[in-house]
């Protein structure tokens, strides 16, 4: 019988600490971090951009002169530089290191070109011709490049705006066709022709520049940037209607 009580009294005095205790402690939840905000410029990217294109020369004018056996001088003067509008596209290939791609960008333009003169005089100043002309011509540059972008959603999420810089080299190729005068004097023609045709030879360049891109969403955007181009032989020769040149893009961009 004390057995049984001894029992009793244990089993109510473990019943009225349980009470007195209260309900167990709930686990604590530890809460699942937020995932970082996505960036529209990614790894492994393909993107074509299309653009228009303005171009301006940078070189000045310049003259030559020529005595012939006759004593007739022929002197040429060129004044002013090129520039005219076109378009184009590039292609744009971003390593999984999304911060370094290749280009490859082609663009077409209509050149304004140079106002050449041509100036023949007799021997002693007897005599003096003059004859001015001016032509458009067919453009088309073509570029390699390696590009380098800065996402800056990568470290302020929401703009989604990336500053790239790029350089690389190709060539500019030109056609003016057509372009030549008469008049009665042949060594006129021959200097004044021979200078005007020499738009038509096809030059090498190279070229740096930067610009800015903004998404839209991850894959579309706009886009505008300005490059210096170094024609090969350009600037400083007399007889090239090409010179060096700088080039404005603006436009839409698509990745993929």
């Amino acid at each position: 019988m004390k057995k049984l009580t001894a029992l009793t009294c244990l089993a109510l005095a473990s019943q009225a600490a349980i009470s007195f205790a209260g309900p167990p402690e709930p686990k604590e939840v530890v809460p699942t971090p937020a995932p970082p905000p996505e960036s529209f410029f990614r790894g492994n990217e393909f993107d074509v951009g299309i653009f228009a294109t303005y171009v301006t020369g940078t070189g000045g004018g310049g003259s030559r002169s020529r005595t012939f056996a006759d004593g007739d001088t022929v002197t040429i003067t060129s004044s002013g530089s090129p520039d005219g509008w076109g378009g184009g596209m590039d292609f744009t290939y971003f390593l999984p290191w999304k911060w370094v791609g290749f280009r490859f960008q082609g663009a077409g333009v209509e050149l304004s070109s140079s106002n050449l003169t041509g100036t023949i005089t007799g021997p002693n100043d007897s005599f003096r011709f003059s004859r001015s002309n001016s032509f458009s011509a067919g453009a088309g540059i073509i570029t390699g490049d390696l590009v380098l972008r800065l996402p800056l959603d990568d470290f302020w999420p929401g703009v989604h705006l990336a500053p790239y810089a790029f350089g690389g080299g190709g060539g500019v190729f030109t056609g003016a066709g057509g372009n030549t005068i008469n008049t009665r004097f042949p060594e006129l023609n021959e200097e004044f022709n021979r200078t005007s045709s020499n738009v038509n030879n096809d030059r090498g360049l190279g070229h740096v520049g930067g610009g800015l891109e903004y998404r839209f969403t991850p894959h579309i955007g706009i886009f505008g940037e300005a490059g210096y181009d170094w024609v090969a032989g350009g600037q400083h020769n007399f007889n090239s209607s090409v010179k060096n040149f700088i080039q404005a893009n603006f436009g839409f961009r698509f990745a993929f």
